[in-house]
């Protein structure tokens, strides 16, 4: 395992958690109340007996069904990364070496809120991750350019009232081509759009658990 977020968290604390549009329990419940799913993720955490919960590669999810960001037009729900859910201030940590590429504090509603992109070099081809939902008091530390080494300290989770509005997870993300983003690069699908990206963003569990 390549850990993102605190180390201290060993792979055997981790578990999947199902945040999609097939799981009958967010049709009776608000996945995008904070305190709904809060007492949702505790109950897994408890059932489980293990503490991080991870998963949304390419889900179809509930999460976005109130949000206007998300319905304007073509219906974007179909998760691009993969969250990892732990308490906000947990560090965040690079996935290999690289240097910032960009970032920016997304911090519409519904949005990354402060998001860190990494540029690396692997395999002889550049590779970028994108970290989303950080806290805001780490980007007094960034700079276009700056180096960090894989597994350095880069950010630490956001809270909800600067995350974007989500309970605090880090949303990470793998793309081969930054296309013209900066700061940002889409993490939420319309089913239309993923032929268009097929290539562009790679499925990160790998990245993470080998």
């Amino acid at each position: 395992m390549r850990p993102i977020i605190d180390p201290n968290f060993a792979v055997d604390t981790y578990f999947p958690i199902d945040l999609s549009v097939h799981n009958p329990y967010w049709d009776q419940h608000d996945v995008s109340d904070i305190e709904t799913f809060e007492h949702y993720l505790e109950e897994k955490r408890k059932y489980h007996d293990k503490f991080v919960a991870h998963g949304g590669f390419k889900e179809q999810r509930a999460l976005y069904r109130k949000s206007a960001r998300f319905q304007d037009g073509a219906v974007r729900d179909i998760h691009m990364g993969i969250d990892l859910w732990a308490p906000a201030g947990t560090s965040v940590h690079a996935l290999m070496d690289g240097m910032i590429n960009s970032f920016a504090n997304n911090d519409d509603a519904g949005n990354y809120g402060p998001t860190l992109i990494l540029e690396h070099d692997f395999q002889g081809k550049k590779l970028y991750s994108l970290y989303g939902h950080l806290a805001v008091s780490d980007m007094q530390d960034w700079s276009v350019g700056l180096r960090f080494r894989e597994s350095e300290i880069i950010a630490h989770l956001g809270t909800p009232q600067e995350n974007g509005g989500y309970s605090p997870h880090l949303h990470f993300q793998v793309m081969t081509d930054m296309l013209d983003y900066r700061g940002d690069f889409p993490g939420v699908l319309a089913k239309e759009q993923l032929a268009e990206f097929d290539k562009i963003i790679l499925d990160p569990n790998p990245f993470i658990f080998g």
